[in-house]
């Protein structure tokens, strides 16, 4: 199948609204970039006990941030030329259901736009202040990561911070994610003040908003509700026939982030999916094993606010 074109911008947006998207990039060499330092952040951190790494910010230069990307349906992408594998899983997702791949730095075809791709790295805050130089964004996918956008509509300025090593020795889970959620906040507000844009012109998507670690207990059981994740060996497969005959003895549901822009009419909005993706294995006494992933997604505007 041919990739998807994009027409306009609001063509990305309808379809993110009920289709899963994973920014996969390709492989192009960073751009210019210097290196700032956040000014206060060092006292700051030591006050309040959280992890010294990334007292710098990585600033890249915006025009060298323009790459070409295409849109293409994951269930017809070959997993010989374009693998789609979430960073840190080895989870390869070419043949997902309900799943966009949007593959950033790959072969120029006809369908082929720019968009700006911000880089990122563990412990560490990567930014970019857009243009006009392309009418897209797309960072790289959340697997705790926080985003955060700031400035003039114009020409915002985007950040991802990563907090990798923070809350090592917390003593629970709840605390060491506390903690890396007050690095990523302080690093962000230590780079605003280099970087120039007021706290009310700013918005962020954490890795409050997508990680399954961070929801309460009611939350996580409505998720795995929503998605047939019964933790039982019977299993209501919805998309498939004779489903109350199949017997499924794997059952897992995994949640990630994909943070997006679209310039329109001269000004940037930023929107935030959350996407789920539940896996399954079942058993028929015709088919044997089988395996199947199905993607859902949430997707809202947090920027501007």
């Amino acid at each position: 199948m041919a990739p998807i074109p994009l027409y306009k911008p609001q063509d990305l947006v309808k379809k993110a609204g009920k289709q899963a998207l994973f920014p996969a990039f390709m492989g192009a060499a960073a751009p210019p970039s210097q290196q700032r330092s956040l000014v206060g952040l060092k006292r700051l951190m030591h006050e309040r006990n959280l992890d010294p790494h990334g007292l710098e910010a990585t600033v890249y230069d915006t025009q060298g941030c323009v790459l070409s990307a295409t849109l293409h349906e994951a269930v017809d992408l070959s997993q010989n030329v374009h693998t789609l594998t979430e960073p840190g899983t080895g989870v390869i997702f070419n043949g997902d259901h309900d799943l966009m791949g949007l593959l950033v730095d790959g072969p120029v075809v006809a369908q082929s736009f720019d968009l700006y791709y911000l880089h990122w790295g563990f412990d560490s805050t990567h930014c970019v202040r857009l243009g006009a130089h392309a009418n897209y964004f797309v960072t790289a996918a959340l697997q705790g990561c926080s985003i955060f956008v700031t400035g003039d509509p114009a020409s915002p300025t985007v950040y991802h911070l990563n907090a990798n090593s923070a809350g090592a020795n917390a003593p629970n889970d709840a605390a060491r994610y506390q903690a890396k959620v007050q690095v990523m906040q302080a690093r962000f507000n230590a780079a605003r003040k280099v970087m120039g844009g007021s706290q009310g012109s700013s918005a962020s998507a954490s890795m409050l908003d997508y990680m399954p670690g961070m929801l309460s207990a009611a939350g996580t059981a409505q998720l795995e509700y929503d998605h047939g994740v019964s933790g039982t060996s019977w299993h209501h497969v919805g998309t498939h026939a004779f489903r109350s005959f199949w017997k499924v003895d794997q059952d897992e549901l995994m949640q990630f982030g994909t943070v997006f822009g679209v310039r329109e009419s001269g000004r940037w909005s930023f929107y935030f999916q959350k996407r789920s993706r539940h896996e399954y294995r079942y058993k028929t006494w015709m088919s044997g094993n089988a395996q199947h992933a199905q993607w859902s997604a949430e997707c809202r505007r947090f920027w501007p606010a």
